[in-house]
């Protein structure tokens, strides 16, 4: 098991300054974010991983509020990441339909310009096909491609809205030693 480790002197350090919600409810701090997404990132999804947050024995009754925190956060990134992979799906499946309406549009007309024979309308033809190709690039693109790297994002959202928390008085090495 992977273990990321996050130190707090105290509860605030967790959350986003800026966010005018009620405690409870507030954004965890950006930095606190990218962290924890950086860390669980290295490792394997097959590995499962926890979170030790190292801090003052003051923290420890707070550790239901922390994990709350975190996990309500995640899960919130998590779902927001869902709802744009179905839009961008959405997006997506149009646009290879217009792509392949130009596709054939472009190949089409390329066929009758072909019975006219000039040195303009060879140019024209050429033209013609590698627009029918760009025009399905950009789709392509995002169908074959952007959807894994989407995929990788949303599935460290998911894990890290589950992330198993554990408290560690700051200054006690053998809870942090790997057994």
């Amino acid at each position: 098991m992977h273990v990321i480790h996050i130190r707090l002197q105290q509860l605030s350090q967790l959350y986003d300054s800026l966010d005018p919600s009620p405690f409870r409810d507030k954004s965890l701090d950006p930095d606190a974010e990218a962290y924890l997404l950086d860390c669980a990132a290295e490792r394997p999804f097959r590995e499962p991983i926890e979170v030790a947050v190292h801090g003052p024995a003051s923290l420890e009754p707070h550790m239901d509020d922390i994990a709350a925190a975190i996990h309500a956060h995640f899960h919130l990134l998590h779902e927001q990441a869902e709802r744009r992979h179905r839009r961008r799906q959405r997006i997506t499946r149009a646009a290879i339909l217009i792509g392949f309406v130009v596709l054939m549009g472009a190949l089409l007309l390329r066929r009758l310009m072909t019975t006219w024979h000039s040195p303009a309308t060879d140019v024209l033809a050429e033209g013609l096909l590698i627009l029918a190709w760009v025009a399905l690039w950009r789709p392509a693109e995002v169908a074959l491609f952007d959807h894994w790297e989407n995929r990788e994002n949303r599935r460290q959202l998911e894990r890290l809205a589950k992330v198993k928390l554990r408290f560690v008085l700051e200054g006690d090495l053998a809870a942090t030693m790997p057994t």
